[in-house]
């Protein structure tokens, strides 16, 4: 079967900065490793707006896309994230779509 591009978009659950914080290290050791198996092509944090000189980044929750056979792959991926376990995304509200990227670039 062959892989697709798909979307995800995670919100935060309110007042969840802390616990996200807290297990921050794990998730992206985590997902780290996925991306160099080739699963995540990219992720962030989404933000409430821009940073600010000075402050911290106001995080509202996550965008990340996948490269995976099915939507329901992505799903059990996501299940075993730290930020779903312990409670830091929304999942009932989660977005996951096909998306076919035109250009992508490095960090």
């Amino acid at each position: 079967m062959a892989k697709h591009e798909w979307m995800v978009i995670l919100k935060d659950k309110p007042n969840s900065l802390a616990k996200r914080m807290e297990v921050r290290p794990e998730h992206l050791k985590n997902v780290l490793e996925q991306e160099k198996a080739g699963f995540w092509l990219l992720g962030g944090a989404s933000l409430d707006e821009p940073v600010q000189e000075g402050q911290g980044p106001k995080i509202n929750g996550s965008v990340m896309l996948a490269l995976s056979e099915t939507r329901e792959a992505v799903i059990e991926k996501l299940k075993q994230d730290v930020y779903w376990t312990k409670g830091v995304w929304d999942v009932d509200g989660i977005q996951i779509f096909p998306f076919k990227s035109a250009i992508r670039s490095g960090l």
